[in-house]
């Protein structure tokens, strides 16, 4: 059995109302077999640095152990040489755990001129699950997703109804927008950040493919992207681009230096 453990950054606040100007939801496939393993060795990081394995791990938390930043948090280390020290780990063991990253990226600007009315989390959503569909049948494996229910950095929103009535319908039948899915079993489930270590990866890769985007960033522009997050994207005859990482609607590609 597979997990798809999902997170997301950005918000799908409008950007009249200071929303970020994407949304990027973020899927990591990793092996039942595997999730003990991947979950002990991340255990075993927090308690060399924090002496408390179940201290939950996400972009924004480790980003504020820096001790050169004003912002408190209570991750925040004592010196610049271990935080130097935790973040060599952390990029050791995002590159080593067993794992493959799929990303999809929603300009909403350009989404919401042609689909005023509706959600980008949805469409993402769709994205995501087809391609974890089409991983489940190269592996001829079965697959089961778990998904954050709530969306936002501050004011966090339950979006899970919505989410769970897409899923289960990809499960049994073809739409409009998407073809079925019979290899994910079970209804979507929920769990937040704090309780799963699997979301809290999921975030850890997902966070750098938003970066690049939202500042307008190339690959090697930031090292959080190109270090970590572009090693585990799915990638088919050596590129990620409409397999791993997905963008849309692409009409405004051209203009991101990302794609230049």
């Amino acid at each position: 059995m597979y997990l798809l453990y999902i997170d997301e950054s950005g918000d799908t606040i409008p950007l009249s109302q200071g929303g970020k100007k994407y949304l990027v939801l973020t899927g990591c496939v990793i092996h039942e077999k595997d999730i003990h393993q991947i979950e002990s060795s991340l255990r075993q990081i927090k308690s060399k640095y924090y002496q408390n394995p179940e201290i939950e791990f996400k972009s924004n938390f480790l980003r504020y152990a820096n001790p050169d930043l004003n912002a408190s948090s209570i991750l925040k280390l004592n010196s610049r040489e271990k935080y130097n020290e935790l973040e060599a780990d952390m990029t050791k063991y995002l590159n080593k755990i067993p794992t493959t990253v799929y990303s999809i990226v929603i300009d909403k600007k350009s989404y919401w001129e042609q689909y005023p009315s509706q959600n980008p989390y949805d469409i993402a959503y769709v994205f995501l699950l087809e391609r974890f569909q089409k991983y489940l049948e190269e592996k001829d494996g079965l697959g089961i997703c778990i998904i954050d229910p709530r969306e936002g950095q501050v004011e966090k929103t339950f979006i899970g109804l919505d989410l769970d009535k897409i899923h289960n319908k990809m499960r049994w039948e073809d739409g409009s927008v998407w073809k079925k899915c019979p290899n994910i079993v079970e209804r979507l489930l929920f769990s937040t950040s704090d309780k799963t270590v699997g979301i809290q990866i999921a975030d850890l890769y997902c966070y750098p493919i938003y970066h690049v985007f939202e500042y307008d960033k190339t690959k090697e522009e930031y090292w959080r992207f190109n270090e970590i997050s572009y090693q585990k994207l799915y990638k088919k005859n050596g590129k990620i681009d409409g397999v791993g990482l997905k963008y849309f609607p692409d009409k405004t590609k051209k203009d991101l230096r990302f794609f230049s």
